[in-house]
């Protein structure tokens, strides 16, 4: 590798942490506003005094205040999902690991601020965005469904998905959690739906 090759990759190096970096302010100071602000929506300065930044800085890394938001729902799902595949690694049997994935998303309901952060953002949203958002947790069901010997794993994890992010969202809006009868009814009910019993 040439010198000048060398010396632009660390040059675009050094721009690239400093740029994620910037985003990851934005992103932090979006959910503090959003916070304080729901249900009304955030406004973008608001945001970027908070986050310390410019609104030249905002708009480089987003077309406006809908794609924020956009990422800050993108950003709860992919930690969301990172908790899951962590909690569905310490199971072995793949209904385990089904019943390790509800249990573990209805536990999201009963962390107060979790719960409160989530209620701020999805008020931002008339209606939830498509699939591709939730895609990193409906994603982690298809091995262990396909393992259980679905059919059909890609429609049976949307149904199981679908099933659980709707009781997510009915607890999330009266504020209130699922005691453990309830959450074992799900994965009762879930499992049953693929055709297995709890482990």
């Amino acid at each position: 590798m040439s010198r000048v090759v060398a010396a632009v990759e660390r040059a675009l190096d050094a721009r690239q942490r400093e740029a994620v970096e910037e985003v990851e302010k934005i992103l932090a100071a979006a959910l503090g506003v959003i916070e304080l602000a729901a249900p009304a929506p955030p406004k973008v300065s608001d945001i970027v005094a908070a986050a310390g930044t410019s609104n030249a800085a905002f708009y480089r890394y987003f077309a406006g205040k809908d794609e924020l938001m956009l990422a800050v729902l993108e950003r709860g799902v992919a930690l969301t999902a990172s908790y899951l595949d962590q909690q569905m690694a310490t199971r072995h049997d793949p209904a385990a690991k089904l019943s390790a994935w509800i249990e573990g998303a209805l536990s999201q309901v009963g962390d107060p601020r979790r719960a409160a952060r989530s209620r701020a953002v999805l008020s931002q949203f008339s209606a939830l965005p498509d699939g591709q958002i939730t895609a990193p947790m409906r994603d982690l069901l298809i091995g262990p469904l396909t393992e259980m010997g679905s059919a059909d794993a890609e429609r049976d994890a949307d149904a199981v998905l679908t099933t659980i992010t709707g009781a997510i969202g009915r607890y999330t809006a009266s504020a209130t959690e699922p005691d453990p009868a309830d959450v074992g009814h799900l994965v009762d009910f879930c499992l049953a739906a693929v055709g297995a019993d709890r482990t």
